[in-house]
C-alpha cells in the first residue's frame, strides 16, 4: 500500500486525503490543530460556473483578466471545467451551501466576476464549513497535530520524506513516503497586516527550496483592499462579498475613493489595494461604506461577530475601518497539472503552489476551488506512483545554534515597506541589503527552534519575492513597480 503524507491540515490536503484514504495509507502533519488554516478562515466562498445563465469559458475570460493574462491557460482550463464536478460530488454527499427560499443555491458576485457564480455556506463562513465538512469525511487517517514539518528527505533525487518536530516535546522523526504532499498554505505572517492564520509562514515553499524544487512566480503577493484595521493593527478579513453586495469604498469625507475606476468597488483586488493606499498616503483614513445593504447582520454573520467582538459601532456609523494587508500567494512551488513539483513524489497543492491558474493576480473566490481542482489531480497522479521498498534514514542533528536574524517585527516592518502594495527598484535593493546580512539561508533546520525556523523561512520566502520582483522588466498585476509617477486620487 502506498504510503502519503500530507503536511497541512487545510481544505486541499484535508480534500486530497479523502480521494486517497481507501486505497492508501494517509498520514496528515499539521503545525497545531485541524482547525488552524487559511482554509477555515476564508470567508467570500467558492467560485464555479453552475448557473445555468453561466459558463466555464466566461468564468476562465474573468481569471485571465484577473491575472493579467499571465496565467496558464490549460490550468485555467483544468480549474473551470473540473471544479463544478467537485462542487456537484460534494452537494450529493451533503454539503450544504447556502440556498435562496426556493431552494435553487445563492450565487453571489466579487470583484471581477462577469456573474454571481460566488457559493457561499454558513453566510461569510464558508472555508470554515466546507474544510470541516471535507475533513468530517476523514475516517482512514492518520493525524499528527502539533507537529512542526522541518525538512524534507531526498534520496537519489526523490523525495522520500520528511524531517517532523512535535512542538510540545521536541522530539524529532523522520516520516517515510512513497509521496510528500505540501499544503501548507502561503507566507502571509511575513507582513504585519495579513489575513493569514498565524501558523502560516512559508515553511512549504521554504522547504521545497532548500530541497532544490523549483519556485515561480514568487513576485505576486496579493494584497487584499478591506482588512478591519484597528489603531494600526488588523483584526480579520472583511469580505469582498460585503462590496458585491453593494457596499462602497469611503474616506472620512465620505469621497467615493474608486468613483473613477473602471469597474469601481469591484475593480480586481491588485487595483483597488494601490488606490486605497495612495489615498492613505495622503492623510486620508479609509472606510466601506455599508449603508446600501440591508439585514447586514444577518447575511455576514462572521463578520458581524468580528466587529462587534471589536467593538465596532457599524450599526449606527454603517462604516467599517479598513485598509489593505496581505491576503494570498500566487507565486509558490511549481507544479504541472498533476500537482507534481520539479521533484519526483513531491507534489504541492493550495496556495503552496503555482499551477499557473492564478497569473499575476488571483481572481476572488478561485483559491477554494483550486484547492479541490489541484488535490483531485493530485490524487490521480499518485495513485500511479510504484511503492518504494526501503527507505534510509540518517541521523538528525538537533544540536542546537543561535543565528543571526532579525526580530518578526522587524522582518514584517521591511516587507511592507519594501515588498508591500506598490515597490520601488531602489526599495528592492534596499530590502535585499539589508536582509543579506542575516543567517537564514545557514542553519539546519533542526537545529532552531520553532520561533527561529519560522523567521528563516519567512527570510528566505521575503528573498525570493524580492529576486523575483526585481527581476520583471514591468508591472504586472500584483507587482506593482512604481517607476516615477505617484498614482492620483482618481487613478
Amino acid at each position: 500500500m502506498r504510503k502519503v503524507i500530507i503536511i497541512g491540515a487545510g481544505l486541499a490536503g484535508c480534500y486530497l486525503a479523502t480521494q486517497l484514504q481507501t486505497t492508501c495509507d494517509v498520514t496528515i502533519i499539521t503545525k497545531k490543530s485541524a482547525e488552524d488554516s487559511n482554509s477555515m478562515l476564508a470567508q467570500g466562498g467558492i467560485a464555479a460556473s453552475l448557473d445555468p445563465g453561466d459558463t466555464p469559458a466566461e468564468h476562465e475570460a474573468d481569471t485571465l483578466v484577473a491575472g493579467a493574462h499571465h496565467n496558464k491557460e490549460t490550468a485555467v482550463k483544468q480549474l473551470v471545467t473540473t471544479g463544478p464536478t467537485l462542487i456537484k460530488r460534494l452537494i450529493a454527499a451533503g454539503m450544504p451551501f447556502d440556498r435562496k427560499a426556493d431552494g435553487q443555491l445563492d450565487f453571489g458576485l466579487e470583484g471581477a466576476h462577469s456573474h454571481h457564480r460566488i457559493l457561499h455556506a454558513n453566510g461569510d463562513r464558508t472555508g470554515a464549513a466546507l474544510t470541516s465538512f471535507v475533513q468530517s469525511l476523514l475516517h482512514q487517517v492518520h493525524w499528527q497535530t502539533n507537529s512542526e514539518a522541518l525538512q524534507l528527505t531526498i534520496q537519489s533525487g526523490v523525495c522520500t520524506g520528511v524531517v517532523v518536530r512535535n512542538t510540545q516535546t521536541g522530539e524529532l522523526t523522520t516520516l517515510n513516503g512513497d509521496a510528500v504532499v505540501l499544503a501548507t498554505g502561503g507566507l502571509g505572517n511575513l507582513f504585519p497586516l495579513t489575513t493569514n492564520n498565524a501558523t502560516i509562514t512559508g515553511d512549504g515553499i521554504a522547504m521545497a527550496a532548500r530541497a532544490g524544487a523549483k519556485l515561480t512566480d514568487m513576485a505576486y503577493m496579493q494584497f487584499h483592499p478591506t482588512l478591519l484595521t484597528l489603531h494600526g493593527r488588523c483584526y480579520g478579513l472583511i469580505t469582498e462579498a460585503i462590496r458585491g453586495s453593494g457596499a462602497i469604498l469611503v474616506d472620512e469625507n465620505n469621497h467615493r475613493i474608486m468613483a473613477n475606476v473602471p469597474k469601481k468597488d469591484l475593480a480586481p483586488r491588485d487595483v483597488v489595494a494601490r488606490h486605497l493606499q495612495a489615498w492613505q498616503r495622503q492623510g486620508h483614513d479609509l472606510f466601506l461604506d455599508i449603508s446600501a445593504i440591508p439585514n447586514f447582520t444577518d447575511r455576514f454573520p462572521g463578520v458581524t461577530e468580528n466587529l462587534d467582538n471589536h467593538h465596532v459601532p457599524f450599526r449606527t456609523t454603517k462604516r467599517i475601518p479598513i485598509q489593505p494587508g496581505a491576503h494570498f500567494m500566487m507565486g509558490g512551488v511549481a507544479t504541472d497539472l498533476s500537482a507534481q513539483t520539479s521533484l519526483p513524489h513531491l507534489f504541492a497543492v493550495g496556495e503552496v503552489a503555482c499551477n499557473g491558474v492564478h497569473g499575476a493576480n488571483r481572481l476572488a473566490s478561485n483559491s477554494l476551488l483550486d484547492c479541490l481542482v489541484s488535490a483531485k489531480k493530485a490524487a490521480e497522479k499518485i495513485m500511479t506512483i510504484t511503492p518504494t521498498e526501503t527507505f534510509k534514514n540518517t541521523a538528525l542533528p538537533n544540536s542546537k545554534v543561535d543565528p543571526f536574524l532579525p526580530t518578526m517585527t522587524a522582518l514584517q516592518d521591511k516587507a511592507w515597506q519594501y515588498l508591500g502594495v506598490v515597490r520601488t527598484r531602489t526599495g528592492l535593493k534596499t530590502f535585499l541589503r539589508w536582509l543579506d546580512q542575516f543567517d537564514y539561508p545557514s542553519p539546519v533546520p533542526t537545529q532552531l527552534t520553532s520561533t527561529q525556523f519560522a523567521i528563516a523561512n519567512l527570510c528566505l520566502c521575503a528573498e525570493k519575492i524580492a529576486r523575483a520582483a526585481q527581476a520583471a522588466p514591468k508591472s504586472l498585476g500584483a507587482n506593482y513597480i512604481e517607476e516615477s509617477v505617484v498614482p492620483d486620487q482618481a487613478g
